[in-house]
């Protein structure tokens, strides 16, 4: 028995560790090839995609202060209020303010190359100097061949808010350097911007200058910028970004996997970089993996509790089977060696008495040559029933063999055992066991004996068994006590 429990145990385990090594791996391998499709897609793909649709936004929204800037260069009022002698100052203060106001830019100016003033909407007026590097961008723009240039700097007309400016050449009509305009956005107004897109897109979005400055970053501010030459990870593909207008990337940054698509904007000469973190990408398909794995274990208990049931079911029935008489449905013989063994060392602990009964269906070869061997069976089954109804629930009925009988009976002496066998025997007598030949009467011998100390299962039945002998010997029909 601990030997069959041993091998299911192990069978069992067998079967959960291979279900268990397959749910994993296939989940492992579907998992491995979606993540490689999903990588592979969203850098072909959806990177690219993201920073096309961010640049289409950029061009709605961060670039509307280029076209402002160059819509004043045009204009021919500004020409024309240059080339007069900039006798009105007042004129292009209500000129700016309604740029600034029609175009809801943060800031709006004119400085003049021939005066060197300095015209703000809100009317402040003053020189720009050559000696001050404050004022150098304007030499700087002066002398550049681009018709523009975007600009990152402090606005001292404005509380030194941070501010980016949109610097352009004014020529006059004979393509003449006569002054720079431009409007300027404030951070605050810039990074809201760059957020918005950081929320519909859900990437990490920054844009750097043409020498690899962070100008502007969806998770910092400008005044923390550093250079993409200097960041970890990226840094080593920085010179690959800043050398072409466009371009998919992936690189290491504190362990951590990142994807990136760049994308140079010719109109703020700069780089749009979007960012995504492969574990961000990967997480639904995590998720996914980890709801498999799930339910690959449910499954997987699931079966090793149908089997561990299965085989439960199967032990008892092939148990049952095997100690079980088919034709009397008692007992059988290897049924009955366990049920004495039990009772041996039960015996050996406390020495609680228990008696032995030996029972043999007289002359039964004559029912069996007589009547035919249907007849027998009939007198087995039946004699089985009887006694069945006579001995108590604690007894043990077996049928040892043939047209013997063994009952081991509990808690009980010589004298009671041989009284139950009597009693038996005297309601065999008077029982009809056969219904076909109600006229024939079946009659039983037996012996019995009490347990005694150091007996041995063999000891114990052979004084049964011969008293059952000196029963048959005497007769038939009578019980013997040994």
């Amino acid at each position: 028995m601990e030997g069959w429990l041993t091998s299911r145990y192990r069978l069992i385990t067998v079967v959960v560790v291979l279900l268990l090594a397959g749910f994993t791996t296939t989940s492992l391998i579907s998992y491995s090839i979606s993540r490689d499709a999903i990588r592979e897609s969203i850098i072909r793909n959806e990177l690219p995609l993201s920073s096309h649709t961010i640049f289409s936004e950029i061009q709605a929204d961060l670039l509307k202060p280029v076209f402002v800037s160059s819509l004043m260069a045009q204009d021919t009022f500004v020409r024309d209020w240059v080339l007069a002698g900039e006798q009105t100052p007042n004129d292009m203060q209500r000129y700016l303010d309604e740029i600034r106001k029609r175009y809801s830019a943060f800031s709006s100016y004119f400085i003049s190359e021939k005066t060197l003033n300095y015209y703000h909407y809100s009317g402040i007026s003053r020189q720009v100097n050559p000696a001050l590097p404050a004022d150098q961008w304007f030499w700087d723009a002066k002398k550049m061949d681009e018709a523009y240039v975007v600009n990152l700097d402090h606005n001292k007309e404005q509380d030194a808010q941070l501010t980016v400016y949109i610097n352009h050449r004014v020529m006059d009509y004979d393509n003449n350097f006569i002054g720079v305009t431009g409007v300027g956005l404030g951070l605050n107004s810039v990074q809201q911007l760059v957020k918005k897109y950081q929320d519909n897109f859900r990437r990490t979005i920054y844009f750097v200058d043409q020498s690899g400055q962070v100008q502007l970053h969806s998770k910092r501010t400008a005044n923390s910028a550093t250079s993409i030459l200097e960041q970890p990870g990226i840094s080593h593909i920085a010179h690959q970004i800043l050398s072409q207008n466009y371009g998919t990337f992936s690189y290491q940054r504190e362990g951590e996997k990142m994807l990136l698509t760049s994308r140079y904007l010719p109109e703020l000469k700069w780089y749009l970089l979007v960012e995504l973190r492969e574990a961000d990408a990967m997480e639904e398909i995590r998720k996914s993996l980890l709801m498999n794995l799930i339910i690959g274990a449910l499954v997987v208990a699931v079966i090793a509790m149908v089997i561990t049931s299965t085989l439960s079911a199967f032990h008892r029935r092939m148990e049952h089977m095997a100690t079980t008489d088919k034709l009397s449905g008692l007992g059988n013989r290897q049924y009955f060696d366990m049920v004495l063994a039990q009772a041996l060392n039960h015996y050996s602990r406390n020495l609680q008495p228990f008696s032995l009964i030996v029972l043999d269906i007289d002359h039964f070869k004559q029912v069996n040559d007589q009547l035919g061997h249907s007849a027998g069976d009939q007198v087995i089954q039946t004699l089985s029933q009887l006694l069945g109804d006579c001995i108590r629930r604690s007894d043990s009925l077996c049928r040892w063999g043939g047209e013997e009988f063994v009952i081991l009976v509990p808690d009980c002496s010589r004298e009671d055992a041989y009284n139950l066998a009597e009693k038996i025997r005297q309601k065999t007598a008077a029982t009809s066991l056969m219904t076909e030949h109600p006229e024939r009467v079946i009659t039983l011998s037996a012996g019995v004996t009490v347990v005694q100390q150091n007996d041995t299962a063999s000891q114990l039945f052979s004084r049964a068994d011969n008293a059952l002998y000196r029963a048959k010997g005497n007769g038939r029909n009578r019980v013997d006590a040994g």
